[in-house]
């Protein structure tokens, strides 16, 4: 892909938290999952786990306890650390730091897919990470990271303002501007 194409896509991406009332097909949700597990991975843990839904009353019940969800989206996807994967592989800095960059970093793929895909998303951080754990059946060491809400955007925000580039870069060393 040609760098243009590439910042168009990264450029056009919105948080959309008003989806159409179309369900997302699994299918779908299978391709945007691939795009999550082809993120960096700190020490190539890979101490991710992906819970997918796409059942209108079961994405419901996460209406109770997650402020950041106004209405049932076409699909979800809770982005999920493996605590216990992560400290295998990569101790305790694995676990206490980079499986929730690694989520980050995978869930930054899913959203950019999903615009690729035509599709808007939004990831929500504010929910009820024990109710979301008790729902999801999760055991003690999956922690979830993320909900991701997908679906066919109602409509398209403008894009925010931009801090330029003269202001946030540095060379070298920090400057004082």
């Amino acid at each position: 892909m040609e760098f243009k194409k590439l910042m168009e896509v990264i450029k056009g991406r919105r948080s959309i938290r008003r989806f159409t009332d179309k369900t997302l097909e699994r299918e779908t949700l299978c391709q945007l999952v691939e795009a999550g597990c082809w993120a960096p991975s700190g020490g190539n843990a890979q101490a991710w786990v992906f819970i997918v839904y796409n059942d209108r009353q079961n994405m419901k019940k996460f209406l109770r306890f997650s402020p950041g969800l106004f209405e049932v989206p076409g699909g979800m996807i809770f982005v999920c650390s493996d605590k216990e994967r992560a400290y295998q592989k990569s101790g305790l800095l694995g676990r206490d730091v980079m499986a929730a960059m690694d989520a980050s970093m995978a869930g930054q793929n899913i959203m950019l897919a999903a615009h690729a895909m035509g599709l808007g998303s939004c990831v929500l951080k504010g929910f009820d990470h024990d109710a979301a754990k008790i729902l999801m059946n999760l055991p003690e060491h999956i922690n979830p990271e993320m909900l991701i809400i997908l679906g066919e955007p109602k409509s398209l925000p403008k894009a925010p303002a931009r801090r330029p580039l003269s202001e946030i870069m540095h060379y070298e060393k920090w400057e004082v501007k």
